[in-house]
């Protein structure tokens, strides 16, 4: 079961939160938890109220639409990137396809984070532009 300082070092990897220091990585970390899921357990549900942003630790979990697989996520990948800061509905459900366990941010704490720590917003607002852009040059299916 990897601690808090296995999920530091994980979070350098997402690009929100990768050119922060190892300080404020801690900072976030703090505010965090550790969720666990059992396979066919729906992590987050498409409409609902987006509580968080979730990195998985470890496991496998499914992003769909309907009966559709958008995305297959595991260790070191994250959702709920734009619930965390808008709270608005979840655009598709997320299920564990296998035991998964996730570090979960809720958007309450993160509001304060960027608070106390304003350097957290910026490697956010920039991946997120980055995925606008993406979306907004892919053709449209």
């Amino acid at each position: 079961m990897a601690g808090p300082s296995d999920t530091v070092a994980l979070i350098a990897d997402v690009p929100f939160f990768g050119g922060l220091t190892e300080k404020t990585r801690k900072a976030v970390v703090s505010e965090g938890k550790e969720i666990a899921f059992k396979a066919g357990d729906m992590a987050v549900g498409e409409s609902g109220t987006g509580v968080g942003f979730y990195l998985v630790l470890d496991g496998k979990v499914e992003v769909r639409k309907g009966a559709k697989v958008l995305a297959t996520l595991e260790k070191g990948q994250f959702f709920g990137e734009m619930s965390v800061i808008d709270g608005q509905p979840r655009s598709a459900d997320v299920v564990a396809v296998a035991p998964t366990r996730c570090w979960v941010l809720p958007s309450w704490s993160f509001a304060g984070l960027v608070q106390a720590h304003p350097e957290v917003a910026l490697p956010m607002l920039k991946e997120l532009v980055k995925r606008l852009r993406a979306a907004q040059s892919s053709p449209t299916s």
